[in-house]
């Protein structure tokens, strides 16, 4: 079975077309990108002039490497796998979860949202690129 997941390396523009897709049908996810776990941008729900394609370019690397400590920490204190990182601000909430060993979704909010509706946006976004493809 082919899956969405797999599009993301070889078609970042389907996937950019169902972060955007979700962005607009999602009321609590502001923004979303999936980016490697290297730092790279591999597609955003946003156009390349947009600020919020900015915190895309700029952000996957800071993401990168919030991930990159999130896994070391839960290694150290013997917690398990990551399953997020999150950071919450007074303008908003930005949540980083692991999609395979290589990607990463990158999913932020507007100034109303908690971490809870946060977490419940980034699962609906996360199932839409894992739906099986028509």
């Amino acid at each position: 079975m082919t899956r969405r997941l797999e599009l993301a390396l070889g078609e970042p523009g389907k996937v950019a077309g169902l972060l955007t897709d979700a962005c607009a049908t999602i009321d609590d996810a502001a923004y979303a990108f999936v980016a490697s776990r290297d730092g790279l941008v591999v597609a955003s729900a946003t156009a390349s002039e947009t600020p919020e394609d900015q915190v895309a370019l700029r952000g996957s690397a800071l993401a990168a490497a919030a991930m990159g400590i999130g896994d070391h920490f839960a290694a150290l204190s013997a917690h398990g796998r990551l399953q997020s990182t999150y950071f919450e601000a007074d303008r908003g909430c930005v949540g980083i979860f692991p999609i395979s060993s290589a990607l990463m979704l990158v999913v932020g909010s507007d100034r109303s949202v908690n971490l809870g509706r946060l977490t419940a946006a980034a699962k609906r976004i996360l199932a839409i690129l894992q739906a099986p493809s028509e």
